[in-house]
Formats: structure tokens, sequence, C-alpha cells
């Protein structure tokens, strides 16, 4: 995903040295829950609506308010699925976007990344969905591949869904020629199998969330 498509160019944002009333003005124009603070065009923090909207003297500046910042934003190059996890681990509608010298270069809305996760071959072609396991010092991205593109499959995803310091659970979505070919390959390289879906049930279940959520965000 090329993010920079993605994001807005308003660059909505604010200073901390505007007041929370000043602030509370600015988010009676959005929909958003959260606006970036920015200084110099660098990304200080974020702060959120709910949080201001408790503080009863509204004329207190946000850089008074620093133990209500929330440090979170995404890099230009990541991909869509940090993306997504970014939003999901913070809790937000709305992400900002800097470059590797904190330059803030915009938004990303929640509405239009799960429009383009919708819109993915990981969600729109069928497939075969593997769960792997195997030991986190041991398995590599580039192993997964070239066992499966070795015997002719395409690979339309390939994500990290859980992992610890003994185990890491994989997720990739196959278009296979023969998908039990390539399960006894993987065994063979140490995988663990841990579940397989011709009926793409995952992808069936991030698919109607996505749904839901564009759903929920146009009323």
């Amino acid at each position: 995903m090329e993010l920079f498509n993605e994001i807005s160019q308003k660059k909505i944002f604010i200073t901390a040295q505007q007041t929370i009333n000043e602030v509370l003005q600015v988010f009676d124009t959005l929909l958003f829950s959260s606006v970036p603070i920015v200084k110099n065009k660098k990304l200080v923090a974020m702060v959120s609506k709910e949080d201001l909207s408790l503080i009863e003297d509204g004329e207190q500046k946000i850089a008074d308010l620093e133990y209500l910042y929330n440090f979170y934003y995404a890099k230009q190059k990541d991909t869509l699925l940090e993306v997504i996890s970014s939003f999901v681990t913070n809790n937000t509608d709305v992400l900002p976007i800097i470059d590797d010298e904190n330059n803030y270069l915009g938004f990303l809305n929640l509405h239009d990344t799960l429009e383009s996760f919708a819109d993915t071959d990981f969600l729109k072609v069928e497939g075969n969905t593997l769960l792997l396991q195997k030991n986190t010092s041991e398995y590599s991205f580039s192993e997964i591949c070239q066992i499966t593109e070795s015997q002719n499959n395409r690979i339309l995803g390939c994500f990290v869904l859980q992992s610890n310091e003994e185990k890491t659970t994989i997720v990739i979505k196959v278009k296979s020629r023969n998908i039990n070919e390539l399960i006894q390959s993987f065994r063979r390289y140490s995988y663990n199998i841990l579940s397989t879906s011709s009926e793409d049930y995952l992808v069936e279940h991030l698919k109607k969330h996505s749904e839901y959520f564009i759903k929920y965000l146009n009323i």
C-alpha cells in the first residue's frame, strides 16, 4: 500500500499554545476523536476530544496538559496491516503520518484505510488460508514464501498474527493448485499447521468487520 496516496492533504493539526476552548472549536468541525499537536512541522503527540472535555478550565493551554498526550503514529512506508494494527492498538479513528525525521505529513482516517483493506486481493480473491506456527527464532517470511512459490502457488497475503519469545503464529492466504501438497511441505520444514480453511473463515471474519466499520462510520 502506498500510504502517501491515502494521506489527507488537509494536514489538520493544533498547536500546544492553543487553549482547550479553541481546540474544542476545532473538534466541532471534525468527525475525528483525536487531533495531532504539531510544532515546527514536527509531530508532538495526539490529544483526544474526550479528555479535553473533562477539563473545567477551558482557558488552559494544551502545553499545560502533557499528561493527556497520547503518542502514536504511522510511518509513510508502513504496510497496510501495520497501519490497521496501529488503529486497533490505539483505539483511534485517525492516525498521524510522519517521515523518518518526524515531520508531520498528514493523517489517515479509519474509514479510508478499511476501504483500502477491503479492496485488497487478500479479501477479494478466493483462496486457501493456513494458520502456521513455528519457533520464533526459526521462522522467516523468506522461507515461507520460498516453500509456497516453489510449487507455483500464488501468495495473496501473509502476516504475523501473534508472536512471543517462543512461538510465532502466521496467517498465509494462497491460491494453490494442490493445498495438501503445500501443507505437507510446511510440515517438512517443521511448521505446525494449526488450521486450514478452504472456506476462508478467517478472511470472511476480517471482511465482515471491515464492512461493519465502514458502515458504522458512514452513519
